[in-house]
């Protein structure tokens, strides 16, 4: 049922597609005369089992404040009416998290040098992000880390175009989280280990103050509660929907690529520009000054009229 809530936009579009060919509109209206259906479009059909989930939910309740908590069936409307509810909002979260990823995939395109898989691969939402330092094989370095459910991905923000570049990233799903007590390990302060049980690695991250550490412990708990919610819930991103996501931003950055081309073909240099632009300032302040002449020329004009009308009075 959730599923068909969260396909309900692109549904949406690929009918809003068809309906622009005769063929298909008129087979569509062909299919509901021969069922003898009523004249509501087929939009309109395809709404009505989203609708229809705020409507049980509405009429349980409704149904519950009438009935008596000493009647036997109380307990099975109650039971029903949290089931009810609990559809509700794993459909709104589930459409929610849907609508995200493309959040995720225009982020993945701002980042340069990205390796290895798409981010929609493992994940469909980011739950936590900041500045850290890290320690590696000795090295103390500041990176800029995203922590999504499944990864933990950390980049360096590039000098000059404040641009960020990929660096690498944490498998959480083979990861394990430590804390560790101020000065237990030489020079570290509100720090904590990551440890790849799997590849049997670990780095050790900390933060400037604790109460940024205490933001990523519970992050970093909260991503596993969602991991363990999703699977229980059988939440999965279809991959049509995953494609689409990466094809909208490609087409995005394609038109932001045109604009930009367009821009500099037109302004080779920033002497081209400034001369444009003060080209356009002149021809505005000519402008501005005709104006003046004339509408101090039909002032004149009119003061004129006046002196002639009151003469011909007198």
């Amino acid at each position: 049922y959730s599923r068909y809530c969260n396909n309900h936009s692109s549904a949406l579009a690929e009918y809003t597609i068809l309906n622009q060919h005769m063929v298909y509109t008129i087979f569509f209206e062909s299919c509901r005369l021969l069922k003898d259906m009523e004249s509501i479009p087929l939009d309109g059909y395809l709404l009505k089992p989203v609708q229809r989930i705020c409507q049980y939910q509405l009429q349980l309740k409704e149904l519950l404040k009438y009935t008596s908590s000493s009647h036997p069936d109380h307990a099975k409307v109650k039971e029903a009416e949290c089931i009810m509810s609990s559809v509700a909002s794993t459909v709104n979260e589930r459409k929610r998290r849907t609508e995200n990823i493309n959040k995720l995939a225009l982020w993945q395109s701002s980042i340069e040098d990205w390796r290895g898989e798409d981010i929609l691969v493992k994940s469909s939402i980011m739950i936590h992000s900041g500045s850290l330092y890290k320690i590696s094989a000795g090295n103390k370095q500041l990176r800029r880390f995203f922590l999504f459910d499944r990864q933990l991905v950390y980049c360096r923000k590039l000098l000059g175009s404040g641009k960020l570049q990929y660096k690498g990233r944490m498998n959480l799903d083979q990861c394990q989280t430590v804390d560790l007590e101020d000065n237990s390990e030489p020079g570290i302060v509100n720090g904590w280990k990551m440890e790849n049980q799997a590849k049997n690695k670990w780095i050790v991250l900390f933060s400037k103050n604790n109460t940024d550490k205490s933001a990523w412990i519970n992050a970093l708990k909260e991503e596993r509660r969602q991991v363990e919610l999703d699977s229980e819930n059988n939440f999965v991103i279809p991959e049509a929907q995953k494609h689409a996501a990466y094809v909208q931003v490609r087409r995005s950055n394609s038109t932001r690529s045109k604009k930009q081309n367009s821009f500099s073909q037109k302004y080779k240099s920033t002497s081209d520009l400034r001369s444009s632009l003060l080209a356009d300032k002149t021809s505005k302040d000519v402008k501005s000054k005709s104006n003046k002449k004339l509408k101090g020329f039909s002032n004149k004009m009119f003061l004129k009229k006046q002196k002639k009308l009151a003469h011909l009075h007198d």
